[in-house]
């Protein structure tokens, strides 16, 4: 079967370093086309990328009959009005995460998808390592006991002073941009949805990055009922960090690269998610594969949108999400618990 055609909105970092690489490497798509607002860039991305073409406005691109689907990493701001005209354009998007600005705006893309039928997809990468299913496999079998507690995190140091992340009008913040992750591996491990949750937020200054109230480190408290809980911390102000805990009754499980397996120390690409990772079960470390996570996501996803298989990860999970990221935040204004 021909490889799907690619189009990407936006000359951004992550495509760069990520998912052209991927696609590049997969059995089922192409990369077709770049778009960016400016035209000079879309060609000087487009040439430094080995892409066939590339245009000076997103609307040009979404036009191009040879692209089938969409990645979306734009600012955070930028996910759901966008990934929405390209749905309406009749393509299938990956939409970077955080999906959307809040549920409201998940449920929109959601419905547009269902009315087009197009599939659409937040692009939590990790999900597609092997690794999430072996400590799947792991609980599953009560390795650990019953599961009670489970405590994400994942910081780095943001040192560029640009960096569009500090912005809050376009989306930035630490929860959207990797609470979210804790967030959602969080549910992910507890197999259903919290219903209630506690935050607290620390915001940028006048004298920081952005210096309007963004958050730059985050904690949060999901209860998912029956025992369980989660813990988690994400921040943008400290050393690079990523790990999972997952604790039980009987011992305990540890995944210390949970998101972007090969990354050094201080959070350098050492692979990009292509790295064999390291678990711990009580202290032993436990063999696991190297695989490209990304790779793995755009595949699955183009099997998906030829109806070769389910979606694993449709649009109202993304909603579900962002009703968490809601929550969160509520209750970090109000200091207050929210119910869900």
């Amino acid at each position: 079967m021909e490889k799907m055609g690619i189009g990407i909105l936006g000359a951004a970092r992550i495509a760069a370093s990520a998912l052209i690489p991927a696609i590049g490497k997969s059995s089922n798509a192409r990369v077709v086309a770049v778009a960016a607002r400016d035209p000079g860039r879309a060609k000087d991305y487009a040439a430094q990328h080995g892409i066939p073409k590339s245009y000076g406005s997103y609307e040009a691109m979404l036009a191009d009959p040879e692209i089938e689907m969409v990645y979306n990493p734009l600012p955070n701001s930028e996910h759901a009005p966008w990934t929405i005209r390209a749905l309406e354009a009749g393509k299938h998007v990956i939409c970077e995460k955080s999906f959307a600005l809040n549920a409201t705006e998940a449920m929109q893309v959601d419905q547009t998808a269902k009315r087009v039928g197009k599939q659409v997809m937040e692009a939590f990468m990790y999900r597609f390592h092997p690794q999430i299913q072996q400590a799947k496999d792991i609980l599953a079998r009560g390795d650990i006991g019953e599961l009670s507690l489970i405590r994400p995190s994942f910081s780095f140091f943001l040192s560029r002073p640009a960096d569009i992340r500090w912005v809050h009008q376009l989306g930035g913040g630490a929860l959207y941009d990797i609470g979210t992750y804790c967030v959602n591996v969080s549910r992910t491990f507890a197999g259903r949805e919290p219903v209630q949750v506690f935050a607290m937020s620390l915001e940028t200054g006048p004298n920081d990055p952005g210096g309007d109230g963004t958050d730059h480190s985050f904690l949060g408290l999901l209860d998912f009922g029956a025992g369980l809980r989660s813990s988690f911390d994400c921040s943008f102000k400290q050393a690079f960090r990523q790990r999972v805990e997952l604790v039980g009754t009987e011992g305990s499980l540890t995944l210390l690269e949970p998101y972007v397996p090969g990354r050094d120390k201080k959070g350098n690409d050492q692979g990009h998610g292509s790295a064999a990772p390291s678990l711990l079960l009580n202290g032993e470390t436990l063999d696991s594969v190297a695989a490209d996570q990304y790779q793995l996501m755009v595949e699955h996803f183009v099997r998906a949108a030829r109806g070769a298989e389910p979606l694993r990860y449709p649009a109202e999970e993304a909603v579900r999400q962002m009703r968490v990221l809601d929550a969160l935040f509520e209750s970090a204004r109000t200091a207050q618990p929210v119910s869900l």
